[in-house]
């Protein structure tokens, strides 16, 4: 491997894929590594089979993950998965907006925790960070963000819901298969028999 693998991931700055991403190296303990941004995981895909030493991870609740996974299949596969929870997740409505408000910005994948049925225009947006961008420019009422833009901006933002954050998985793509054809995970027998939980270390 080169001495500064590339990791590609969910953009821009700021997104839950990023702050995933570096508590996943942190473990790694790989600190000589070069993080790159995309808006497109699926467009980007093709960066792992034909550019050496590059990985990609996408979340899990991600609406193109099986796509991601499939679209190279026999070149490029999962390699890792962990468990890390998402950034701090709420309903932000703007002070200046209609009472009830009418139009939210939201990621796909986060369309699980609202009430839809209330929201007469729904437009989907890339990452969450793009909806608070635009929510603040004021291109709709309101939007499922990060919790920590309504402390940021105040004047502007109300907390409507809190979601806080939701513990989920992420998948680790490489171009070396790693399955041999034995499980690969944690054995934790505990988790399934009642047993207290073992006094472990977590990194």
């Amino acid at each position: 491997m080169s001495a500064q693998p590339t990791f590609i991931t969910l953009g821009p700055t700021g997104t839950c894929h990023e702050n995933a991403l570096k508590r996943y190296l942190e473990l790694q303990g790989l600190t000589s590594v070069r993080i790159e941004l995309s808006e497109d995981l699926l467009g980007d895909i093709h960066r792992v089979r034909d550019e050496p030493d590059t990985f990609l991870v996408q979340c899990s609740a991600h609406t193109q993950v099986h796509l991601v996974t499939e679209r190279y299949y026999k070149e490029v596969f999962v390699i890792d998965t962990f468990i890390y929870p998402t950034k701090e997740l709420a309903l932000l409505v703007r002070h200046d907006a209609p009472d009830p408000p009418r139009s939210m910005g939201i990621v796909a994948a986060t369309r699980g925790y609202p009430d839809l049925t209330r929201w007469e225009e729904l437009i989907d947006e890339p990452s969450k960070p793009v909806v608070a961008r635009h929510l603040l420019a004021g291109e709709y009422h309101a939007g499922l963000t990060h919790l920590h833009y309504a402390s940021e901006y105040p004047d502007v933002l109300r907390v409507e819901e809190t979601y806080g954050a939701v513990d989920t998985t992420w998948v680790v793509y490489g171009a070396r298969k790693r399955f041999r054809g034995q499980v690969i995970g944690n054995a934790v027998p505990w988790l399934f028999t009642g047993e207290p939980e073992p006094d472990l270390e977590y990194a």
